[in-house]
């Protein structure tokens, strides 16, 4: 029988687990990450004098089953990735792939335009492009001549 262990005692096993609970706990109603069930998103934000560009990996969900979102500056990306049970004459000797939901929330420091957002999905990878508002945008001052 294969068995996966981690070193370690078991209380410390414990207290670990717990701590993650708290900090899960403290960081979804103040922080930037919304977390959804066990497990966020990881994210690349990347910005440009116009732009932000977002990029997460979220293999094996179909682009119809993402959702994102933006309201007041803040960008909500979320799927879920649905459990496969196999009907099988046998028993699961290792599962270490994640099924459930996903989500993730960043708050973008200047307004963004969301009527202008792009989203691509590719190979199990969602881009975002989330224009920033010309307001905030650097312009080009013309000089004139006298």
């Amino acid at each position: 029988m294969l068995m996966r262990r981690t070193p370690g005692n078991r209380w410390l096993d414990r207290w670990v687990e717990d701590m993650r609970d708290e900090l899960r706990g403290m960081m979804t109603p103040f922080g930037e990450t919304e977390l959804d069930g066990d497990f966020s998103l990881a994210l690349d934000v990347d910005e440009n004098d116009n732009a932000y560009h977002v990029k997460t990996s979220i293999p094996g969900v179909k682009p119809e089953d993402i959702q994102v979102r933006l309201n007041d500056n803040v960008l909500t990306i979320s799927a879920e990735i649905q459990d496969e049970h196999e009907e099988e004459n046998g028993k699961r000797i290792i599962r270490e792939r994640r099924y459930g939901k996903y989500a993730r929330s960043v708050r973008f420091p200047v307004p963004v335009k969301s009527d202008d957002v792009e989203a691509e999905y590719e190979n199990g990878v969602l881009t975002l492009s989330v224009p920033k508002s010309e307001a905030v945008q650097p312009r080009q001052i013309e000089i004139k001549r006298k």
